[in-house]
């Protein structure tokens, strides 16, 4: 029977091919971010609310000579979390057969040089998992975190491997060596997403807080490239000293580029003293979840006391 390592290929129609998507979990899906071909300059994933991330990468180019490439991809477990990390989709730069990928996993970070794969997977095999090209997908099962922290996940093309963390091991390239995939990491305990946030839009000063004041705090919730502030939930939304505070009044409908960076942002009213600020108080927290799971922003402010009468 011949095998990858003497040429043998499957060919898939394209049809078939272009039918093999990630299967059906509703994931927190991103696209591959550049630069992220070191184990010290990892893309930052951030978990779904349902423990799964799911990301669109490119192994090289999808055209042309092949090139060396390693993509790195991070996210953060807690002790006893049981992963999966799979392959789904992989198809070479020719579009006609799955890329051969080959997946590791280090940490937590941060991690040593010369650390040893914990796990590491070159082809899932049969029978094919729903979703994946071939059997030539990689595919991690049962990984156990036996510890809190960063790992890191390392997506080659054979046949380029690593050793450790940092020693690449280079062969001839091939035509699937590069290629587009789907990466799925599932069964991590929902991680929180940090935002930025901006207390009294419009000022550039601190904001002052007067805690007995009444009426409303504006809030803006920045959008980035991985959050969309119009898609939150706003009965979700909590403000205030420590972030759990049911303090909202309400939101404005539609957006306002607030910090001038071309995407939406979400101004929110929330009640001053529900908001439930003190003297010693430094920062406001915004906490509340959206399609992307749970997510956090804090603001510096200050405390000012009321005018005397």
């Amino acid at each position: 029977m011949m095998t990858k390592k003497s040429g043998f290929r499957w060919a898939l129609p394209a049809a078939f091919a272009a039918g093999c998507v990630a299967s059906g979990i509703a994931l927190a899906q991103v696209a591959e971010v550049e630069p992220n071909n070191s184990v010290t300059t990892p893309q930052r994933l951030v978990v779904g609310p349902n423990g799964s991330v799911s990301v669109n990468g490119v192994i090289g180019v999808l055209s042309g000579q092949p090139v060396l490439d390693v993509d790195f991809y991070s996210f953060q477990g807690k002790a006893g979390d049981v992963v999966t990390i799979d392959i789904d989709n992989a198809l070479s730069a020719d579009n006609q057969v799955g890329v051969d990928t080959t997946l590791y996993v280090f940490g937590p970070a941060p991690v040593p040089a010369n650390q040893l794969p914990l796990r590491m997977n070159d082809d899932a095999g049969f029978p094919i998992d729903p979703g994946s090209a071939s059997g030539f997908d990689a595919r991690i099962d049962n990984f156990r975190l036996d510890k809190d922290g960063t790992y890191i996940v390392a997506v080659t093309g054979y046949p380029i491997a690593l050793v450790d963390a940092t020693t690449i091991v280079n062969a001839p390239l091939g035509t699937t060596s590069n290629g587009s995939y789907t990466l799925i990491i599932s069964g991590v305990t929902p991680s929180v997403q940090t935002i930025n946030i901006d207390i009294k839009p419009g000022s550039t000063e601190v904001a002052p807080i007067n805690p007995k004041a009444k009426g409303t705090i504006p809030v803006a919730l920045l959008s980035n490239p991985q959050f969309n502030a119009l898609q939150v939930d706003q009965k979700s939304l909590r403000f205030g000293a420590t972030g759990s505070e049911a303090s909202l009044v309400r939101c404005n409908a539609g957006g306002a580029d607030v910090n001038a960076d071309g995407l939406p942002d979400l101004i929110c009213h929330f009640d001053n003293q529900a908001a439930n600020f003190s003297i010693g108080s430094a920062e406001g927290v915004v906490t509340g979840s959206g399609p992307s799971g749970a997510f956090e922003g804090r603001a510096f402010l200050k405390v000012v006391p009321g005018k005397k009468r």
